[in-house]
């Protein structure tokens, strides 16, 4: 696990800025990897049959980037490059919440990693949202 942690170069950025997929793609790429996974969440605009206005997310930065940065070594795989972002505060309908990005030498693994990150930082990051409908809010899991 620490080897691991070692030869892979991750970003973390818990922000209340737009958050920018080139960016994330930008960090990732290099020569020797043939495949970039990326996965941007945003936010729709119904829920359950309710008219979503917006979202709202709150953090512990700290915790997030170290509780991201531990999941990266607990997932491992064959990636060379990792970036995750997360905002905080508002984020209209349409608008990114996160973003995930990974390269690897081959596409399996960048895939797989994205998708294991994706569900393990909704699951275990210390990041919360409130959903605002035109008729109110409610705070939920992540």
């Amino acid at each position: 696990k620490q080897w691991y942690q070692r030869r892979v170069r991750v970003i973390v950025k818990i922000t209340d800025e737009p958050l920018d997929p080139a960016e994330a793609v930008n960090h990732v790429t290099r020569p020797d990897c043939g495949a970039i996974s990326i996965f941007c969440g945003t936010t729709r605009d119904n829920f359950k049959g309710r008219q979503v206005v917006r979202l709202e997310y709150e953090a512990y930065p700290s915790m997030a980037d170290k509780v991201i940065r531990e999941l990266v070594g607990e997932i491992g795989g064959d990636v060379k490059r990792v970036y995750v972002a997360h905002r905080v505060g508002e984020v209209g309908v349409s608008g990114i919440s996160i973003v995930v990005a990974a390269s690897s030498p081959h596409r399996g693994a960048a895939i797989g990693f994205v998708g294991k990150a994706v569900d393990l930082i909704k699951a275990r990051a210390p990041i919360w949202k409130k959903e605002w409908y035109e008729d109110g809010s409610v705070w939920k899991k992540n």
